[in-house]
């Protein structure tokens, strides 16, 4: 399998199934890098939905009328820039959660 297609979906897998796709390919790929990447975005997919959810709940309080847009914003642009590195088939990590892969 090529990993250049493998990557693009699952780095666009933000905006179809972003916890189903990552995992399927963690499961089933049978290169290391792959892997690796599918790891990444779940984790990141993960720490996106609970952070979206912690600025929901942070309404309450008004702080989390500034941290909704932002952590949105966030949660687009990292795979927008993941999809465009795979695509050019440069090396890609997103951050804080690629510590956590290594």
């Amino acid at each position: 399998m090529n990993t250049k297609p493998a990557c693009i979906i699952i780095h666009a897998s933000t905006f179809f199934a972003p916890i189903i796709v990552p995992l399927l390919f963690m499961l089933l790929a049978q290169d290391d890098y792959v892997k690796e990447k599918a790891t990444e975005a779940l984790l990141f997919h993960v720490m996106m939905i609970i952070a979206a959810g912690i600025a929901a709940i942070l309404i309450i309080v008004l702080i989390g009328l500034v941290l909704v847009p932002i952590v949105g914003l966030i949660a687009l642009y990292y795979p927008l820039k993941g999809i465009w590195y795979a695509i050019e088939e440069r090396p890609f990590h997103y951050p804080i959660v690629h510590n956590w892969v290594r």
